[in-house]
């Protein structure tokens, strides 16, 4: 099995901490810059209880891999929910150093990423990597593979992912539509993790924004003294005249 065929991990360590139940928290977000480097934030959350009757924490592993894998660690607390979990973050020299992670990485294929260009517009294209998930879950912890039974109650449970991109530029064009909210530069799916499917592709276009080139910020610059200067001395002028 290729690393890009493997299971995300850190769904995988998400998923199996709750077994048939709902109350999981899981958001990927990413903030793209101009020059292509971005900040990628990952929470985890449970519910508080399902921690408090653990006999081990469950999510010290995922802390431990997250930190020797480059990841800042700190923990997450959503009152509201009353979940408790983890928040990961790590800046990239380039988005495409999602496709590269190394093997240890817990975010390790859960996506493929692909920045282009369109009529002069920036597209990224996104495919997040579901196939067989739940099922291999069960497998990673130990456990048999789910029955047909478990199987319709997973489906029937309706896990969700929350992924968020904010680009550098006002949004144009967007693809789903369903499940996805738009403001300005940023862009939130709620991507259904359904164990019949293999794969979700999501794509955004969006308008770059030049930046003003330095020689007409330096002309820009030059008029505005010189006016300064001109007011200046038809002032001090003015000011003569009533002496």
């Amino acid at each position: 099995m290729s690393p890009r065929e493997k299971t995300p991990r850190i769904i995988l360590m998400a998923l199996a901490l709750l077994g048939l139940s709902g109350c999981l928290t899981l958001e990927v977000r990413t903030r793209l810059r101009n020059d292509g480097s971005a900040e990628r934030t990952v929470v985890i959350a449970v519910d508080s209880v399902l921690l408090q009757t653990a006999t081990v924490d469950p999510l010290e592993a995922l802390r431990a891999k997250s930190k020797a894998s480059g990841w800042q660690v700190e923990d997450y607390q959503d009152p509201t929910r009353e979940q408790e979990g983890l928040r990961l973050r790590r800046a990239l020299g380039a988005l495409e150093d999602l496709n590269r992670l190394p093997e240890g990485d817990p975010l390790a294929g859960l996506e493929q990423v692909a920045l282009g260009e369109e009529g002069g517009f920036q597209t990224l294209s996104v495919t997040l990597s579901i196939s067989g998930i739940l099922d291999r879950l069960r497998i990673a912890a130990g456990e048999p593979p789910l029955s047909t039974e478990e199987l319709s109650l997973l489906r029937a449970a309706q896990f969700r992912m929350l992924y968020e991109v904010e680009l550098p530029g006002p949004i144009v064009d967007y693809s789903p539509r369903s499940g996805a909210q738009v403001e300005g530069r940023r862009i939130r799916w709620m991507v259904p993790l359904s164990p019949d499917q293999p794969a979700i592709s999501l794509q955004v276009t969006w308008r770059p924004v030049r930046p003003v080139p330095g020689c007409i910020g330096g002309w820009i610059g030059l008029l505005a003294v010189g006016g300064a200067i001109r007011w200046a001395y038809r002032s001090r002028k003015g000011g003569h005249g009533y002496g």
